[in-house]
């Protein structure tokens, strides 16, 4: 899957061993966005890959987005506790306190391995 961002939603590419969703991500319909992204990755890890990286870099995000975000996450969370090898890449800019943070308490609720990597 590969999906070009646009000012209102982030880019979504789906690829052997990663998964990155990069960009602004501010839907007017977030579920009509991230529906068919959250089964997209459900197939994915259905196929049995050996090691995933997902990788986050996001500009802005909007509350229906960090609701599906955090879901993908949580069902991730699921999949890696079942023996799936899955690491998080969270990306933020320096001077992105609100992504950090929200980078931060996804971490807190999960056991993924998650990495916070300040950009710039």
């Amino acid at each position: 899957m590969n999906i070009e961002g646009t000012r209102t939603t982030p880019s979504i590419q789906i690829k052997p061993g990663r998964i990155e969703i990069r960009g602004r991500s501010i839907p007017e319909d977030s579920f009509e966005f991230y529906n068919p992204i959250t089964h997209a990755i459900q197939d994915y890890f259905k196929k049995n890959h050996d090691k995933t990286e997902m990788h986050f870099h996001l500009e802005y995000i909007n509350s229906g987005s960090k609701k599906f975000i955090t879901t993908i996450l949580i069902d991730c969370n699921d999949l890696y506790q079942s023996g799936n090898n899955i690491s998080v890449q969270w990306h933020y800019d320096a001077d992105d306190e609100a992504i950090e943070e929200l980078g931060n308490d996804l971490r807190t609720m999960l056991q993924i391995p998650f990495h916070l990597i300040k950009v710039g």
